[in-house]
């Protein structure tokens, strides 16, 4: 199956050959890394090659960059990436001296021009990146090589398990491979990875840091909002059609007894802010967009946020958070995002797209699901009476971390490979 394998590598590389050229040579990054040049790293080499595919992975990578940073700051570190916003998003959001660029096409020339270029110490590859050609390669130079934040789903797992034998000596090059759950490390083993080699340590996105902002930006921004100083604010994320009007009617249910109450609305496409104000109108409740808030009076009782950008700023003044995606059958946005600025967060029963961070939430007592509009009432009731308290995440409050346990494994291999090598030259 391999050879089945590298013999379709080599011709969808030379079929799109004539395409690749002219885009390396009219000046395409992307083209010319993906064929294996303009890949610059320091002299010597890096320490450490991290390859995540999508913008979610590139937010893992930047926690992991940060732990390994942290234990040491001298690392010299190259990533690379698939497509386009994950380049952007790499570039802009990891905070450390890295070098990005494009992974290589999974072909022996492209392969062999990168890790010449790059010449790895050690490659780590975020979440379900199975490259053959790469891997293999990078175990014949004897690179250490690591998965991190693994994971399989089901789909995925069905597709591999059909060429499990072929997997089997690819998976088995891997020096550690960390898991997220214990049914990702069972798919793994399935299609031929060395259980051994693995290890069950949870998501690292739980480790993302808290998004804290200054107390003077928080009272800028509080004073920016037409709502007076002692409001309680309780804000709603993300929210879709269907649930606007469950958020509203429990805001006029509540206020009847916490008249300092005020709602942010922030609908998830702003495409739907004409049919929003008028929900709004026909409760009777003033409001404001938060554009048009530089002239405000503390009147309005909602604010709709009709701009992209500011919600995660505006989590972290309120009190509490609804998200929205899961009072409808959506499976839910992010409903870490309150958690991540500081507060407690509130969520409806369509998780299936985010249920690992429902079970993170409700075990750290981050906040709580509800399962109608009813329970949603009751339980932000208790909440602004006092009768329900929540935790609050800090940095601090959940050490170690899973990304310092990985980044621990990886630096430890890298030194232990290092010595070996040493001593396999001075034999």
């Amino acid at each position: 199956m391999l050879i089945l394998y590298k013999i379709s590598t080599f011709l969808i590389f030379y079929l799109t050959y004539p395409f690749t050229y002219i885009a390396r040579i009219t000046g395409s990054v992307k083209w010319a890394n993906r064929t294996g040049f303009l890949h610059r790293c320091g002299r010597g080499g890096c320490d450490i090659w991290l390859h995540a595919s999508s913008v979610g992975e590139v937010k893992v990578l930047g926690i992991l960059v940060k732990q390994l940073q942290k234990l040491n700051s001298g690392l010299s570190l190259y990533v690379t990436v698939m497509t386009e916003t994950g380049y952007q998003r790499a570039r802009e959001s990891i905070d450390v001296e890295a070098n990005v660029g494009y992974l290589p096409l999974d072909y022996r020339g492209p392969i062999k021009r990168f890790l010449n270029a790059v010449c790895p110490r050690c490659a780590v590859f975020i979440e379900t990146e199975i490259w053959p050609n790469i891997i293999l390669e990078l175990n014949r130079r004897q690179v250490p090589i690591f998965l991190a934040n693994g994971r399989m789903s089901e789909k995925a797992f069905r597709r591999y398990r059909r060429v499990r034998r072929a997997l089997g000596c690819v998976l088995k090059c891997y020096r550690a491979m960390m898991m997220q759950t214990e049914n990702d490390k069972d798919r793994f083993v399935k299609i031929g990875a060395d259980p051994g080699r693995i290890t069950v340590l949870g998501n690292l996105k739980f480790d993302a840091p808290v998004n804290t902002i200054s107390a003077g930006a928080r009272r800028k921004l509080k004073d920016s909002l037409p709502f007076p100083d002692d409001a309680s604010i309780f804000i709603a994320g993300s929210t879709r059609g269907g649930e606007h009007e469950i958020i509203l009617d429990t805001l006029k249910n509540l206020m009847t007894e916490h008249a300092k109450l005020k709602l942010i609305l922030a609908p998830r496409h702003l495409d739907r802010i004409g049919e929003i104000r008028s929900m709004i109108e026909n409760r009777g409740f003033e409001y404001a967009l938060y554009t048009g808030t530089e002239n405000k009076s503390d009147d309005a009782q909602v604010l709709i946020v009709d701009k992209i950008g500011v919600l995660n700023d505006l989590y972290a003044i309120s009190s509490i958070a609804f998200v929205g995606g899961t009072m409808v059958d959506i499976g839910g946005q992010n409903i870490l995002e309150p958690v991540w600025a500081g507060i407690p967060v509130v969520y409806g029963p369509s998780i299936y797209n985010v249920k690992d961070s429902s079970d993170y939430i409700i075990e750290g007592n981050y906040g709580v699901m509800v399962h109608d509009s009813r329970e949603l009432y009751q339980k932000l009731k208790s909440f602004l009476k006092g009768e329900i308290k929540f935790r609050t995440k800090t940095d601090a409050n959940e050490k170690p971390s899973r990304a310092h346990t990985t980044a621990v494994t990886i630096l430890e291999s890298i030194q232990s490979n290092a010595k070996n090598l040493a001593q396999d030259n001075i034999k």
